[in-house]
This record gives structure tokens, C-alpha cells and sequence, in this order.
């Protein structure tokens, strides 16, 4: 039998493991989110550790995640100053070239706005597919995946942050979320537009970046919040900075279809300069044998890209083919 005194602390670190993975099991959801009613089926003992282990702690899911819980200091600390400026202050260099829409998007764009009514974001998350999609098939890379509905919790020094992200893109050989400092990129998908969702798509992004440094991985993480119509484009610097770019609309073209979408063009233009910054700074992303120089001049030429002015021109970063 535990010793009185001593059984919360030895109770709590030898039974942490066993209670996460059995509410893992059982309710598939992060331990602060239990119902009153989940948490009745623990034991006594299980919820003495449990409430240790949660209590500790302030939280909050990403869904209901507010500007404060961003910058607050005993948790992300992000400064968003520029988030709030209508000006972008995050900018694709002029000499990056344009993509173009392949003729398969625009025919499933096209399908899906006849037949769908994209009034909740499930429905939303169609066009935001259809596009994701488009973007990795045509970088042709195979270091780069898709992933969706992937847990991002991450613990600050006084707050906790937990939920899931709608889509996740980075490198994994195993096809699996093995590790997070492969990740670099976020996509949030909202019906709701913008402000209750800016804060959901910062939290998790700044979560992703704040699991990458604690993994040595001193580089910028993006972010894209999208309600399959309108796109806003985010990255978030090692020192905690948000960056913004305008809202981009997504419509069709003066022909009445997608092939002649100039909004569409700049959609795209945007993911694939994110991904195309993914590689140029990723070893495992890249299909290039990247050294510290490369990375560092790269992380140069990225970082110019961000603030109020824009760049005249990018040398550094181009498309991989």
C-alpha cells in the first residue's frame, strides 16, 4: 500500500502513462476536453492523477482558442501586431513565377460549386481538397504529403494548448506523422470568416513552430486559413513575429470559368511558394542535398520576404522540380 504522504506524486508519474493511453482509447479525445460523465467511468484513484494532471495547467482547444491565448506569455507569446494591419506585411517575391491551373482543377472546381451548396465546412473542405490536392501533385515531390486531422497538442510554461489540425503538410517516409519537425506548413478550413477563426489557425500554427524548435529546427512555419472561398496566408518567424498576407478571393475568370481565374492563378501562387520555401529550407523535404550555407542564405531571402515592404526580386528560392 502507498505511503500516505508520498502516494500522489508516486501514484501520479507511475500511472500518467496507463490514463492517457487508456482515455486515448476510450474517448479519443484530449484529457482536459472529458466529459463529466467520461470522467465518472475512471476510478477514484484515476481521477486523484488525472486532476494532477490537468489541473495543473490552464487550457484551451484550438476551436475555442481567442487573440489573448496567442500572445499570452506563459503560453505561445506570439506577437501579432501585424495581424491586425491591412496592409500585408508577408509578400511572394515579383519574380515568382506563376502557376498555372491545371485544366483537372478547374473542371472539379467547376463540379463542385454546381452540385454542392458549400454553406458549412465540411462542404468547404471539398474545394479545399480539390486545391490541396492540385498543389502536391503538381511540386511532383515525394517528400511531401498531405496529412489531415492531425493532433497538435503542445504544453507552455503555464498554458496548454490541444486539438486537432484540419491539414498538416510535410516529409514523412513512413506516411505517417512519425515526427512534427518534418511539418511545416498548416491549413485551417472555417465556414466562419475571420475573426473567430484567426486565432485557431495561430495557435495551432504556433504550436507546430514551437515543437520544431525544441527540436533544433530554427525555421519559419506557414499557415493558411481558408473558407474554400476566401485564403489568408500566414507564417510565423522563429522569434514568435505573424506575418499576414491580404485576403485573397477565391472566383471564376471573365469566361465564366476557372481557366481564366486570375484569383485562382494567385491561390496557387501562394501555396507554391510556401512549399517551394518548405524545400529550401527542409532537408527532409527537399530532393536537393541541402548544406547549412544553403539553408542559411535561404532563410535570408525568406525573411526578406516578410514585413511591410516588398521585395524587388528572389534569387534564392525557386521551384524544385
Amino acid at each position: 500500500m502507498f505511503n500516505s504522504v508520498y502516494f500522489p506524486v508516486q501514484y501520479i508519474y507511475a500511472q500518467s502513462t496507463f490514463i492517457i493511453s487508456r482515455m486515448n482509447e476510450l474517448f479519443n479525445k484530449p484529457l482536459n476536453q472529458l466529459t463529466e460523465e467520461e470522467k465518472n467511468q475512471l476510478s477514484e484513484k484515476q481521477k486523484k492523477a488525472l486532476k494532477a494532471l490537468i489541473g495543473s495547467k490552464p487550457s484551451v482547444a484550438f476551436s475555442k482558442a481567442t487573440l489573448n491565448d496567442c500572445i499570452r506569455p506563459d503560453g505561445l507569446a506570439l506577437n501579432i501586431d501585424y495581424v491586425s494591419v491591412k496592409a500585408p506585411t508577408i509578400h511572394i517575391p515579383v519574380d515568382f513565377p506563376e502557376p498555372t491551373a491545371t485544366a483537372h482543377l478547374c473542371e472539379s472546381l467547376a463540379r463542385i460549386e454546381k452540385v454542392w451548396v458549400l454553406d458549412n465546412e465540411k462542404a468547404c473542405r471539398i474545394v479545399i481538397d480539390a486545391i490541396l490536392t492540385d498543389v502536391l501533385l503538381n511540386e511532383s515531390n515525394e517528400q511531401l504529403l498531405g496529412f489531415c486531422e492531425v493532433q497538435n497538442d503542445w504544453e507552455g510554461p503555464g498554458f496548454v494548448y490541444t486539438g486537432n489540425v484540419d491539414y498538416m503538410l510535410g516529409s514523412s517516409k513512413t506516411k505517417s506523422v512519425d515526427t512534427m519537425d518534418s511539418f511545416l506548413l498548416v491549413v485551417e478550413a472555417k465556414k466562419e470568416w475571420p475573426d473567430d477563426a484567426v486565432a485557431q489557425v495561430l495557435c495551432e500554427a504556433g504550436c507546430l513552430l514551437k515543437k520544431r524548435l525544441a527540436a533544433g529546427k530554427e525555421t519559419p512555419v506557414f499557415a493558411v486559413l481558408t473558407n474554400g472561398l476566401l485564403f489568408r496566408f500566414f507564417a510565423i518567424d522563429t522569434n514568435g513575429v505573424v506575418y499576414s498576407s491580404e485576403v485573397e478571393l477565391l472566383k471564376i475568370g471573365r469566361d465564366g470559368t476557372y481557366n481564366s481565374s486570375t484569383s485562382l492563378s494567385e491561390i496557387l501562387r501562394w501555396f507554391t511558394w510556401f512549399i517551394a520555401s518548405i524545400k529550401s529550407v527542409s532537408p527532409r523535404a527537399s530532393s536537393e542535398d541541402l548544406t547549412a550555407e544553403k539553408i542559411g542564405d535561404s532563410l535570408t531571402q525568406l525573411r526578406s520576404c516578410f514585413g511591410p515592404k516588398k521585395p524587388t526580386s528572389s534569387k534564392k528560392i525557386k521551384i524544385q522540380k
